[in-house]
């Protein structure tokens, strides 16, 4: 590999083509690919033929979209190693009606399209390597500053500690007394298990003292280093915050008004799927959104519309592999069998991605745009076969007529499409474009701040 500002020698396959020996073991390969009729076998669906496609129900006005982004910098003479980390997640709130409007011209006014919503943050800092907080450790530090970002940081009025006790009731991580379970003790020294703490507030562990925070329920602090860099333990945290931040945009309307539900998309930037040390998420936040879309059907409403996008990923990559050999407007289901024959290669006799998705593949190749047509890969939120909506018991339901929203969904997919970017939309644009770091920017903007603040 060449080094960071080393251009790779431009000829140096030339030698390779010359081996004898590469070319014999290159002769010996032999190929077994499906035939053209199983790689062009998709299965679609016509978008006219989804469920609800005929009555596409209350008209959607608004959306919620979320994208987010985090930069790790370093603060002061780089020899030291002092980092510090800083995520953005952006909430854009866009009307519809006005974007509409903007789509019937000849050419669209770019500074009204950016103009059409409202931009809503959640920011926060957090200690990183060779930074403290009000304590003796980097790792203490960050379990100490991140229960404090959740009790401080809110969306729409209700508080990121809020919304995140919501997922630790539903997920059945509180005893009768109010009392958080941790599965460990959260300081690496201690070997305690099973730990009830308090869940509102500080409290210690029994055995070590250490003190303990609600929010150490997420084991973000197990990827944290006193001495590397800690992104890894930014983009989960950063991922974490985005589903909160979703689903605290749906809950200030649910508790305004829930029948405006069926009138407002969310949408998510990424799957819906958490991973890592906090996978367990994805199944209260699963729950919570049955009981939304359990409101509505229950009130003659119409489906929720929450959907994530894979931007990037297998799923993006796919997507981006077959648009030529789709005809839109079309759905193409993700079966087990097609994802993992087609998109990941995994063990086929388990539901995709059991423990951390909520949420279901789809495509969607678009009729509209340039050249071959927009394509995306979209998630709606899961239905398992024994259980209600938001239940999640036995296996994920795969009949596309079990997913009423689907029409819904790609109706809205296809009002915010913009030829501006292949496969992007309108507000994920602006909600990328309200929340991003530039990695070398940001190094020099946010290192300044943090060294004219410290001075």
């Amino acid at each position: 590999m060449p080094l960071n500002n080393e251009a790779p020698n431009s000829i140096g396959h030339v030698d390779l083509t010359k081996d004898s020996e590469l070319a014999e073991d290159l002769a010996e390969l032999t190929y077994d690919p499906p035939s053209p009729e199983e790689a062009n076998d998709f299965g679609t669906v016509g978008a006219s033929e989804l469920p609800g496609a005929d009555s596409l129900g209350a008209p959607i006005d608004t959306v919620y979209c979320v994208d987010g982004s985090r930069v790790e910098v370093t603060v002061g003479d780089e020899r030291l190693n002092k980092r510090i980390g800083f995520i953005d997640v952006a909430i854009i709130e866009q009307d519809l009606r006005v974007l509409d409007e903007q789509a019937k011209q000849a050419f669209v006014t770019p500074s009204q399209v950016r103009d059409l919503g409202d931009a809503h943050h959640v920011r926060m800092v957090l200690p990183s390597t060779n930074t403290l907080f009000d304590a003796g450790t980097t790792h203490e530090s960050w379990r100490q500053m991140t229960y404090q970002n959740f009790r401080n940081k809110a969306v729409f009025g209700t508080s990121l500690f809020e919304l995140y006790k919501d997922l630790l009731r539903r997920k059945g991580r509180l005893d009768k007394h109010n009392r958080l379970h941790l599965e460990f003790c959260p300081s690496p020294e201690c070997d305690h298990q099973h730990l009830f703490v308090n869940s509102s507030s500080p409290d210690e562990c029994p055995k070590c003292g250490t003190t303990t925070y609600p929010t150490d329920a997420l084991r973000v602090h197990e990827r944290i280093s006193g001495s590397q860099s800690n992104e890894v333990a930014l983009n989960i945290l950063m991922g974490i915050i985005e589903h909160l931040a979703l689903l605290g945009a749906a809950h200030a309307v649910w508790m305004d008004d829930p029948a405006e539900l069926e009138r407002i998309a969310f949408i998510k930037d990424g799957p819906l799927a958490q991973f890592d040390t906090a996978a367990w998420i994805h199944e209260p936040i699963h729950s919570r959104l049955g009981e939304f879309k359990r409101y509505l059907r229950q009130t003659g409403k119409s489906p929720l519309v929450y959907t994530g996008i894979h931007k990037t990923g297998d799923f993006a990559a796919y997507a981006e592999s077959v648009r030529d050999y789709l005809d839109g407007p079309t759905v193409l289901p993700f079966s087990n069998d097609d994802i993992y024959k087609n998109v990941i290669a995994g063990d086929r006799t388990k539901d995709y991605a059991y423990k951390t998705y909520y949420g279901k593949n789809f495509l969607y190749k678009s009729a509209k745009g340039t050249g071959t047509g927009h394509c995306l890969a979209f998630l709606v939120p899961r239905q398992y076969e024994d259980g209600d909506l938001g239940e999640k018991e036995g296996e994920i339901v795969q009949d596309v007529e079990a997913y009423d929203e689907l029409a819904r969904t790609v109706s809205v997919l296809e009002r915010l499409l913009t030829v501006q970017y292949s496969d992007g939309l309108i507000p994920l644009v602006l909600a990328h474009d309200a929340a991003s770091l530039p990695e070398k920017l940001s190094r020099v903007v946010l290192s300044t701040l943090a060294e004219a603040v410290n001075a």
